[in-house]
């Protein structure tokens, strides 16, 4: 073996003897550290610190693949926040918590190795007790590969195109009180990296894994708040919005064939989407919409021959549904779209969108964002955009809401 190999696998081991030690240090002896006694009752906030060990595959998303037969283990360690219902929009969401996970994980094969992740993470609740939460995550940030595409030296990695790509993780946890400052988590996590078609080759991974958490929360967890059980009737909000989002991206029809390096032409191409829509909040933490997508992609000009090449023909427009949570400012979304004129058959009939936005503003009618559209679960581009709510009206009456019984 290598001694360059023989190396990098001993301080891959060094540090997950380190992760591993941490995770049992804050587990059964947290108050070595945070040993001066902080009353509670002065710090509203509850933050806390996790360390996690996880164990996964990876799930195959192209036929002819051996992604299943590559493990993968790894450590997370979060910095968060755990709401406790000062907020109405804490209540709403089973008191969330978020805050930003560091995650390091290494492939047991040569092709993709080892990557580090930083994403920011935001997490509520389906079922809410005093001892047990059956809980979910929304996560999303940057990973990096160290092992990505090379012609020359890693031609096999044809799933991990560039350095840096974006990564989402999504999480099913059942979280255990333990005491009154450490929690137990056991959780099954699906992440996807990839970089959005900014750089091929652009497969993307998709690791699934269990994790093995301790959470040690710096102070007493204080008493939940619970007051929307009051709360009977909401207006809601109707609004006719603009959204903007330029972007790029590589193209599929760039390939050099007979050449080692297939995806070596390196052209990126402007994309741009402006969306005419309509928004409808029913609820303190919902609402839906529906709109007309006009887009244009100049990455379509390799589809026509020379003599057939007209911008006009790089546009398209579809028709589209939307829904959104409202996390407070920040914004779920989630979009299903069908195209109503296109020059040709390119791609599916129909793509999805899914991303998120943060509201700005003292009434919220602007907001910033980003989204992926995708064909099929395959990501076509990022789109970069910006959103204003230019009008808006509230109904003439109020919606009654459905009461909702206090957690345990």
């Amino acid at each position: 073996m290598p001694a360059k190999i023989k190396n990098v696998k001993k301080s891959i081991y060094l540090i997950l003897f380190k992760l591993g030690f941490l995770f049992i240090f804050f587990t059964f002896f947290p108050n070595s550290i945070y040993a001066k006694n902080i009353d509670s009752t002065k710090i509203k906030d509850d933050w806390y610190i996790e360390s996690a060990l996880r164990y996964g595959r990876i799930v195959p998303n192209s036929s002819g693949t051996k992604l299943w037969n590559i493990n993968v283990i790894g450590a997370d360690l979060r910095i968060g926040k755990q709401t406790f219902g000062k907020s109405e929009w804490e209540q709403w969401f089973g008191y969330p918590n978020y805050g930003l996970a560091f995650r390091y994980a290494h492939f047991s094969d040569n092709m993709l190795q080892d990557k580090i992740a930083c994403f920011w993470f935001l997490s509520g609740s389906f079922v809410d007790s005093r001892h047990l939460s059956f809980r979910y995550q929304l996560g999303s940030g940057l990973v990096y590969f160290f092992n990505y595409y090379d012609p020359f030296k890693n031609i096999e990695n044809v799933f991990i195109g560039s350095a840096l790509n974006a990564h989402i993780d999504l999480n099913l946890s059942l979280d255990f009180t333990i005491t009154k400052q450490i929690d137990l988590i056991l959780r099954a996590n699906f992440s996807h990296s990839s970089n959005g078609a900014i750089r091929f080759p652009n497969y993307g991974i998709n690791p699934i894994s269990g994790q093995l958490a301790v959470r040690y929360h710096f102070n007493e967890r204080a008493e939940k708040i619970y007051t929307i059980d009051t709360i009977k009737t909401f207006l809601p909000k109707n609004s006719l919005y603009f959204t903007l989002a330029p972007g790029f991206k590589q193209s599929k029809k760039n390939y050099v064939y007979d050449n080692p390096d297939k995806y070596r032409v390196k052209t990126k191409y402007l994309t741009t989407t402006f969306q005419l829509g309509y928004l409808r909040q029913f609820h303190p933490k919902y609402r839906f919409g529906g709109g007309i997508d006009i887009m244009y992609s100049s990455e379509l000009r390799n589809f026509f021959p020379p003599e057939k090449q007209n911008e006009w023909k790089y546009m398209t427009t579809a028709g589209f549904v939307s829904f959104e949570l409202l996390y407070n400012r920040f914004v779920v979304h989630a979009a299903l779209a069908a195209y109503i004129s296109r020059s040709a058959d390119f791609y599916e009939w129909y793509y999805e969108r899914a991303g998120f936005k943060v509201l700005l503003g003292k009434n919220r009618n602007h907001s910033l964002g980003i989204m992926l559209k995708a064909h099929a679960g395959m990501i076509d581009y990022i789109e970069w955009g910006y959103n204003f709510q230019f009008f808006n009206w509230n109904d003439k009456s109020v919606r009654i809401l459905k009461r909702f019984k206090k957690r345990v």
